[in-house]
C-alpha cells in the first residue's frame, strides 16, 4: 500500500490524474461498472478548473472466492485514456491474482502499468516557480554598467547619510515627514537659535488634507 499510494500521490503532484482505489467483495457490489463511476463523482475527484479538470479517476477491485474482477471510472478531462489500454491493465491484474492469489501484488501491478499509460497520454503540469532548487530571489546585475548604478546609489546613500550628520552637529532641524517631498526646513539665519522654518505643520502630517 505504501508503493501504491506513492506511485498514485507523484500523478497527483503533477496534476496527471487524481486516483482512489475500492476493494468490496462482490455481495457488496451490484452493477460494477456503474459503482465505479459513481464512486468517482460521490468522491469528487479530479480538479474543478484549469488544464486538468475532472481528471478524476477510480479503480474498482471486486473480490470474489477465487477471482478479482476489476472495473474502472474516468473523468471527462482524460479523454487520452483509451478502453483498451485500460482493459489491459485490468486484465492483467486479474491474471496475476488468479495465478498467485496475492491481491497485493496484483494491486501493485495494476497501479505501476497505470502509472506507466497515463505518462505516456499526459506530460506533468509544473510551474516553474515550484521547480526544486529554483531561486526566486532578486538577481544581481553582472554588466558592468549594472555594477556600476548600485555603486552610485550606494555613494548618494554614503553622502546622505554624512549630510544629514553634519546638519544634526549644526542644529539643522529636519522633519521625518517631510523627508521623501523635499521639505527640509532650516533655521533662520543659520545658527542655532531663533524662530525655524520647517516644512509641513508641526505634527507631521503635511500633505494630508491641506
Amino acid at each position: 500500500m505504501i508503493k501504491v499510494d506513492s506511485i498514485l500521490d507523484r500523478l497527483n503532484e503533477d496534476a496527471i490524474v487524481q486516483t482512489m482505489i475500492l476493494i468490496l467483495p462482490q455481495y457488496q457490489v451490484g452493477n460494477r461498472v456503474n459503482c465505479a463511476v459513481h464512486f468517482l463523482r460521490y468522491m469528487k475527484l479530479g480538479e474543478p478548473t484549469g488544464e486538468r479538470k475532472d481528471n478524476g479517476f477510480v479503480f474498482l477491485i471486486v473480490v470474489e472466492p477465487d477471482r478479482i474482477d476489476v472495473h474502472y471510472g474516468v473523468g471527462l478531462g482524460l479523454p487520452a485514456l483509451t478502453a483498451t489500454e485500460l482493459t489491459n491493465l485490468n486484465r492483467s491484474a486479474e491474471n496475476l491474482y488468479q495465478s498467485t492469489s496475492n491481491l497485493d501484488q496484483a494491486l501493485l501491478t495494476l497501479v505501476q502499468g497505470f502509472d506507466t499509460v497515463a505518462r505516456n497520454n499526459y506530460e506533468p503540469l509544473i510551474s516553474p516557480t515550484s521547480l526544486p532548487g529554483t531561486n526566486n530571489s532578486p538577481q544581481l546585475p553582472s554588466t558592468p554598467l549594472g555594477i556600476l548604478t548600485i555603486c552610485g546609489q550606494l555613494c548618494f546613500g554614503i553622502l546622505l547619510l554624512l549630510f544629514m550628520l553634519w546638519g544634526a552637529r549644526r542644529g539643522i532641524r529636519f522633519n521625518p515627514s517631510g523627508f521623501g517631498s523635499g521639505r527640509i526646513g532650516f533655521p533662520l539665519g543659520g545658527g542655532g537659535g531663533g524662530s525655524s522654518s520647517r516644512g509641513g505643520s508641526g505634527s507631521g502630517r503635511s500633505g494630508r488634507g491641506n
